[in-house]
């Protein structure tokens, strides 16, 4: 971070001292500050470089927002499941989105934790939203990907792929990318939802695909430890 801090949620095991969050030195890796949590912290840390805010979720349901520099508790946020993602911010807005095991989408003031509105899917939620555009992309187990309106907090359109997703979605061009359980990459226009491509895997697709910028490739790990790197040709993705 511009701080010059890692952050880094923590798994302990212990009765009463479960997870946490660490922010540690990026030049001599000393630790600066932490915190403890009653539960497992699955949850990756997100910074807030313009809130100066950094968020983590645990498996305690709660999302908690830490005074970044000095790791002071600046609020803390009960959902109804483990929050086990991690965060996408609107630094516009001033909005942090998260998504939880009860199946919601949590729309936050990232200084306060406040709630500003919330999006009920079908589905627990395992991965990451991106807020791209204006716009919120946030993927469920129930299969679905969703498309909400960050000036309304409706949603926009949502799109089924054949399998559970726990990847989280990339935005390309002005396109949305989204892998699947059912071993799909899907490429969707992010204003309608429109599947205008797709690349077939032989395995699950569990985590986010890497975009190379410079060569147009994009990289597409499984659940079978494989990396596809494909690239886009007019209509088609080909390997």
């Amino acid at each position: 971070s511009n701080l010059g801090l890692i952050f880094v949620g923590l798994e302990f095991g212990f009765w009463k001292k479960q997870g946490g969050i660490v922010a540690l030195d990026l030049e001599n890796g000393q630790k600066k500050w932490e915190y403890t949590m009653p539960a497992y912290t699955h949850s990756s840390p997100a910074y807030s470089e313009g809130q100066g805010v950094v968020v983590s979720g645990c498996n305690d349901f709660c999302v908690y927002g830490f005074d970044a520099k000095r790791g002071n508790l600046l609020w803390k946020f009960i959902t109804g499941g483990e929050v086990k993602g991690s965060f996408a911010f609107d630094e516009k807005r001033g909005l942090v989105a998260c998504g939880s095991f009860d199946k919601q989408v949590y729309v936050l003031n990232i200084k306060t934790g406040e709630l500003v509105y919330q999006i009920e899917t079908g589905e627990a939620i395992y991965s990451t939203p991106l807020i791209w555009e204006d716009r919120l992309f946030v993927a469920s187990l129930d299969k679905k990907l969703y498309c909400v309106d960050l000036s309304t907090g409706k949603i926009a359109w949502e799109f089924e792929t054949g399998g559970r997703i726990f990847a989280s979605p990339e935005a390309i061009g002005d396109n949305i990318y989204i892998g699947s359980n059912d071993g799909r990459l899907y490429e969707l226009d992010a204003d309608t939802g429109k599947n205008t491509a797709f690349f077939q895997a032989t395995e699950r697709i569990t985590n986010k695909i890497t975009y190379n910028k410079k060569t147009g490739r994009i990289f597409v790990p499984t659940f079978a430890n494989e990396i596809y790197c494909i690239k886009r040709i007019s209509k088609q993705v080909i390997l």
